[in-house]
C-alpha cells in the first residue's frame, strides 16, 4: 500500500487495527478514484506528534467507524484529534455502530461532520463521498505525480 506524502489537499484515513481488511479495501478504492490518501506508517495514534502534525495538514479526516473502533480508546482519540484540529471529518460506518449516547464520542461530534454507510459490495458509499467538496478537493490533477511512500500492512496496523 502507498501513502500520500505531499502537501496538496489529501484525505487522512483513521481506523481500528482489527478493521485492517476493510481499511485496505477502502484505501485501494479511494486511490483508484484518483484521490490523495495518507495513512500513518504505524496506524494513526493521537499521542504521536508526527501523526498529529500530518492530520493537521489534511483536508479531510476519514474515520472508519465500527464496533472495534468504538471499543478502542486510541481510535476514539482519532476523532477527538480531528475535531480539536478542526478538520473536515467524514465518518464511514463499517457496521451498525450507534454513536448516540456514547459520551466518549459525543463531545467530538459536530453538525458539519458527514456520516456515510459503507457497503463492501456497493459503490454507493464512494459515490456519496465524492459529492463532498472536502473529498473532491483531494483529487489528483491530470499531470500530477504525487509524492508517495510505501506502507506495509503490518506496520500500518500495528499499535
Amino acid at each position: 500500500m502507498e501513502s500520500y506524502q505531499g502537501s496538496a489537499d489529501f484525505i487522512a484515513v483513521c481506523s481500528a487495527a482489527k478493521n485492517r481488511t476493510a481499511a485496505s479495501r477502502i484505501i485501494r478504492q479511494l486511490q483508484s478514484e484518483k484521490l490523495r490518501v495518507w495513512v500513518a506508517d504505524k496506524g494513526f495514534n493521537a499521542q504521536r506528534r508526527e501523526d498529529l502534525e500530518r492530520l493537521s495538514q489534511c483536508r479531510t479526516a476519514l474515520i472508519l467507524v465500527s464496533k472495534q473502533w468504538l471499543a478502542d480508546e486510541n481510535c476514539v482519540n482519532q476523532l477527538r484529534a480531528a475535531s480539536a484540529l478542526e478538520r473536515q471529518t467524514v465518518l464511514l460506518f463499517l457496521d451498525e455502530t450507534d454513536l448516540n449516547g456514547v459520551e466518549t464520542v459525543q463531545s467530538a461530534l459536530n453538525r458539519s461532520m458527514r456520516m456515510i454507510s459503507y457497503q463492501q459490495d456497493s459503490d454507493e458509499w464512494v459515490k456519496e463521498l465524492k459529492t463532498l467538496d472536502c473529498v473532491t478537493d483531494c483529487l489528483l490533477q491530470d499531470s500530477e505525480q504525487p509524492e508517495m511512500k510505501k506502507v506495509s500492512l503490518r506496520s500500518f496496523f500495528r499499535r
